[in-house]
């Protein structure tokens, strides 16, 4: 194996288990400084051991001057013991291998101790340290070869240019692989500020469908409340136990986006007309208010499903709502339920005649904070979709600009 093909391997050596560090930290989801640390003490003691244990014999100077490498990250990362353990490792390796000067030895490395001292407040502190580094290591290269072999015959043009050849590549193998780990690690942190604004944009996703969500029970209640006749005893029997379930369904909502991104679904069979027939009741002082003629035609039969009662009511109640608003204050609105019963799956429409939507609109009319309201948050839709996703159904939308928009809600049906 030829000198390039050994220094190709030193390089796998160094950088592989440093690559397994990067890698560890990016899919790191706790991001524990101290254990990154030890990982990252770890990476490096092990790329001394592969070079030291795998460098082929043949070029025995490379091995020594090239785990020189993992001391100097090791400087430059603030990392003290493994600094310690890779130095003591490294003049036990020079000293036992070699049966080099040992006093020249431990000299050189309290020198790069002292390096360290001297220059880790100074700024640009990894060139300058890695410069120095390369300077010394040159020095006492030299030096220490030739006091080994004090009466060898010395062509000092091909000894001073083996030795100009070994620390070129020190240098080069030190800036390569510093500059990979500075790279490596940089991706890391904007990996990292990619999580955080992931977290931040679904805390804020949470508090935006909150106040979307608790909006429609409160305006039910506020319809109800504008038409209460506290002296009118059917009004209390009639609408009292409205306000209760709505009061409830708000309370419902607040428990489920404590768990801020997930929807959680609590599934039981359901007739899924009486639903219809309990939204619609629920809906019906908007509708008075806009002036809106609602057409129900679902059958009086009984259709079970296997869903979530208060959700499902969530995304009706929110569907109509969408309806109602599309519907212009001056028009005579129309809005149409009805269903359709497709072997195990039920259809439920939702249509009306307001001013519909675009082919652009409608692309982007599902996507989160996408809204065309003026004080739309652009997420009740999304919310939707997420719950019928979550009873295995599907969410379809239609739309004719200036003619309406009819909403498909496609749910499988109890066999």
């Amino acid at each position: 194996m030829n000198l390039y093909a050994n220094i190709f391997l030193c390089i796998i050596y160094i950088t592989y288990p440093l690559l397994l560090y990067l890698f560890y930290v990016a899919y790191n989801r706790n991001y524990c400084k101290e254990e990154n640390n030890l990982f990252l003490d770890l990476a490096l003691v092990s790329s001394f051991y592969l070079i030291m244990k795998f460098t082929d014999p043949i070029f025995p100077h490379l091995a020594p001057l090239v785990f020189n490498v993992s001391l100097v990250i090791a400087y430059l990362k603030n990392r003290k013991v493994t600094v310690i353990l890779l130095s003591l490792m490294s003049m036990a390796y020079y000293i036992c291998t070699f049966n080099l000067n040992a006093v020249l030895i431990i000299i050189e490395y309290i020198i790069y101790g002292l390096l360290y001292l001297g220059l880790r407040n100074k700024e640009n502190f990894n060139d300058k340290y890695i410069n120095a580094f390369i300077i010394v290591k040159a020095f006492f290269f030299t030096l220490v070869n030739v006091y080994s072999n004090p009466n060898m015959k010395i062509n000092y043009i091909e000894f001073f240019g083996q030795i100009l050849i070994l620390i070129l590549i020190l240098y080069l193998t030190i800036y390569f692989t510093t500059l990979l780990f500075e790279k490596g690690e940089e991706i890391i942190k904007y990996h990292m500020s990619l999580k955080e604004l992931e977290q931040e944009k679904q805390i804020r996703t949470s508090l935006f469908k909150i106040t979307h969500e608790i909006k429609n029970p409160i305006a039910v209640c506020k319809g109800y409340l504008d038409m209460f006749d506290t002296n009118n005893a059917e009004h209390s029997a009639k609408y009292i136990p409205i306000l209760r379930e709505e009061i409830e369904r708000v309370l419902i909502l607040l428990q489920d986006f404590l768990s801020i991104t997930t929807v959680n679904i609590d599934k039981e069979s359901i007739d899924i007309y009486l639903l219809i027939d309990d939204v619609v009741d629920s809906i019906k002082p908007i509708l008075k208010n806009k002036n809106i003629d609602l057409k129900l035609e679902i059958p009086d039969d009984e259709l079970y499903i296997d869903g979530d009662y208060n959700r499902l009511k969530q995304v009706f109640i929110n569907l109509i709502k969408n309806s109602v608003e599309a519907i212009p204050d001056k028009h005579r609105g129309i809005i149409r339920i009805y269903s359709n019963l497709e072997e195990k799956n039920v259809k439920i429409y939702i249509e009306d005649n307001g001013e519909g939507m675009s082919d652009e609109v409608l692309k982007k009319f599902a996507e989160p904070f996408f809204t065309t309201k003026k004080n739309g948050t652009g997420l009740g839709t999304s919310l939707s979709k997420e719950i019928i996703k979550a009873h295995d159904g599907k969410i379809n939308y239609s739309s004719i600009e200036n003619k309406g928009t009819t909403v498909e809600v496609i749910l499988k049906v109890i066999s």
